[in-house]
């Protein structure tokens, strides 16, 4: 066990050694490469208090860090709306392909689960057309149900939340709604939505409160342009 301590330190002597002569021989190495005096740590001897060179140090070493990690976070940010910005373009053209109602109210929900891995969409609008399709999606504008959600929405904005009553969602996700652990509502249309679209997943962190809709907006006045034309 001594014999290999002895080793080991040997040859950091013998790597230190030729660090040494490498930095003899190319003075100019720190200067080319000033960013590694960030990293190194430098003492400078001034008795028991620190001095001011090495507590700058200290403090340009912290700056750097903190730098580094903004970095990576920006980085990260535009990944993910590089991301967000293909998949709403892959709606986008499902959406205007679209020639009528019944094929946009299937097609839409499921392109948008594929392209955003949602569990659960649905959409509602709300409508008192006799003449329309007999399906789900069409709300009386005077529902109960229809007007808790869209009193959510009425301003125009999407929200995110977790704690929507189990009315709300049993009414919106039928023998799913105990699966809903979030849930985003989206206002179809731009101004006075004609509806609302709800993306719902079993995750609680997938549909935050303080989440932003930038793109949830704009996800919801693409599908709610093409309902309306197609709505007549």
């Amino acid at each position: 066990m001594t014999h290999k301590a002895n080793v080991d330190q040997s040859d950091d002597l013998q790597e230190e050694q030729r660090v040494i002569e490498y930095l003899r021989n190319h003075r100019d190495f720190l200067k080319r490469h000033p960013e590694l005096l960030i990293d190194m740590q430098v003492s400078h001897e001034s008795g028991s208090g620190v001095s001011l060179i090495e507590k700058q140090v200290d403090v340009l070493r912290e700056n750097n860090e903190s730098l580094r990690k903004k970095l990576r976070a920006l980085v990260s940010t535009a990944k993910q709306n590089e991301s967000l910005n293909e998949q709403l373009y892959e709606v986008l053209l499902a959406a205007i392909v679209q020639d009528g109602l019944d094929s946009a109210l299937d097609v839409l929900p499921a392109t948008i689960k594929e392209q955003f891995d949602v569990p659960l969409a649905v959409i509602r609008i709300a409508s008192d057309e006799h003449e329309l399709p007999k399906r789900n999606e069409f709300a009386g504008s005077t529902d109960k149900e229809y007007r808790q959600v869209y009193a959510r929405i009425a301003h125009g904005r999407s929200v995110c939340d977790d704690r929507l009553p189990l009315q709300v969602l049993t009414y919106l996700f039928a023998d799913q709604a105990q699966k809903v652990g979030s849930c985003a509502l989206i206002p179809l249309g731009h101004g006075d939505p004609i509806g609302v679209l709800a993306l719902a997943s079993p995750d609680e962190g997938r549909f935050r409160a303080d989440l932003g809709t930038w793109f949830l907006d704009r996800l919801g006045r693409v599908v709610g342009v093409v309902l309306r034309r197609l709505l007549g």
